[in-house]
C-alpha cells in the first residue's frame, strides 16, 4: 500500500513536471509567433517592440500592445514619441485599479466591526513595512483609529518588530498565534481599521494555516504583497499560489529598487486583478501610492520618476 502511494507521489510529480514544460514549450512557440508578427510591421513599431522588451516586458504582451495601436491606427506611421504615448494609453486601458477604502472608512460605533484588510505573499515581499506604511497613511492622511495584528510569529523578531511600529505609531497590537485569535482580537478592537499581516510561508501547512486566518478575520479586502523586483515567472507563480484565498488586489512594493515594470505589467495583464497599493520608496506616508493616482502605464514605459523628497522626512 505505501509503496502505491510513492508510485501515485512519483506518477504526479512527473505528470506536473512533464505539463510544466509543455506549458513553457507553447509559450515559446506563441512568443516565436507574437514576435514574427509584429517583424512585419513598419519599423518604428518594431523599435517600440524592442523598448518594451528592454523594460522587461513579457514578449507576447509587448507584441499585443505594439499591434493593437498599430491597428487602432490604421497602420499610419506614427513618431517615437507618439508611439510611446500610445503605448502608455494601452497599457492603462488593460490595467483595473481599486479605489481605495481608506477616505471611506467612517469612525465605528462602539461594538461595531472594523473595516479589516489583510496582507498576504511570500516572505521578503515587504508585508510588514506595508503594515506600517498603511497605518501611518491611515492614521495621519485619513484620521482613523487603527489596530495591528500579526499572524507572523514564525520570522525572529518579528513580534517585537511589530510592536515598536505599534508603539511608535501609538496604536494598539494584537499577536496571534492561532487562528481563533485573531476573531477575538478583532472583537475586543475599538477602531476603525484593523490591518492583518501574515506569515511569508507556502508549505501545504502553512497554506491550510492561513485559510484558517483569513477565515477568522473575514477581511473585507484581501492584498497579495509582491515585490516589483521579482521577475514575470516568479510573480505570476507566486500569485498562483495565493490566489485560492480570494485576493482583493495585488499590490507591489520596491518599486524604487526594480530596473523596471515591465515584468509587473506583464504579470499584471496575466493575473487578470486590480492594482492596489504601489510602494515607491522609504519615505513615509508619501511613498505609498493608491494605483488610481498612479500613471502605470507612463511609469512602465518611460521609467520611474526620479522623488524629491524632503529630507528631514520620515523614512522605514
Amino acid at each position: 500500500m505505501i509503496d502505491q502511494l510513492n508510485n501515485s507521489a512519483l506518477l504526479s510529480t512527473a505528470l506536473e513536471s512533464r505539463l510544466s514544460r509543455i506549458e513553457e514549450l507553447v509559450g515559446d512557440l506563441h512568443d516565436w509567433m507574437r514576435s514574427e508578427q509584429v517583424a512585419s510591421l513598419p519599423s518604428n513599431y518594431r523599435r517600440l517592440f524592442s523598448h518594451l522588451i528592454s523594460n522587461d516586458f513579457e514578449r507576447r504582451y509587448a507584441a499585443q500592445i505594439t499591434r493593437s495601436i498599430y491597428q487602432a491606427k490604421g497602420g499610419r506611421e506614427l513618431n517615437e514619441n507618439e508611439l510611446r504615448r500610445a503605448a502608455v494609453e494601452e497599457i492603462n486601458a488593460t490595467i483595473r485599479t481599486m479605489e481605495e477604502a481608506l477616505p471611506r472608512i467612517r469612525r465605528r460605533e462602539p461594538g461595531e466591526r472594523p473595516y479589516i484588510i489583510a496582507l498576504v505573499g511570500s516572505s521578503g515581499a515587504g508585508k510588514t513595512t506595508m503594515m506600517y506604511k498603511l497605518a501611518v497613511r491611515a492614521v495621519l492622511n485619513h484620521g482613523l483609529r487603527v489596530k495591528i495584528i500579526s499572524c507572523d510569529t514564525y520570522k525572529i523578531g518579528s513580534v517585537e518588530g511589530v510592536q515598536t511600529i505599534a508603539d511608535i505609531l501609538k496604536v494598539p497590537v494584537g499577536v496571534a498565534f492561532e487562528a481563533d485569535e485573531v476573531a477575538s482580537l478583532i472583537e475586543d478592537s475599538d477602531v476603525d481599521l484593523v490591518i492583518v499581516d501574515t506569515a511569508g510561508r507556502s508549505d501545504r501547512a502553512s497554506r491550510e494555516e492561513l485559510e484558517g486566518f483569513m477565515g477568522a478575520a473575514s477581511p473585507n479586502e484581501i492584498h497579495l504583497v509582491l515585490s516589483s523586483t521579482m521577475s514575470s515567472r516568479a510573480i505570476q507563480d507566486t500569485a498562483a499560489l495565493f490566489l485560492g484565498e480570494k485576493i482583493s488586489y495585488i499590490t507591489f512594493t520596491k518599486l524604487d529598487e526594480a530596473p523596471s515594470l515591465g515584468a509587473l505589467i506583464s504579470s499584471l495583464n496575466w493575473i487578470g486583478l486590480p492594482l492596489g497599493y504601489l510602494s515607491t520608496g522609504t519615505v513615509i506616508p508619501d511613498d505609498l501610492l493608491p494605483a488610481g493616482e498612479v500613471n502605470t502605464g507612463e511609469w512602465a514605459v518611460d521609467g520611474l520618476p526620479l522623488a524629491d523628497h524632503n529630507p528631514e522626512a520620515s523614512h522605514v
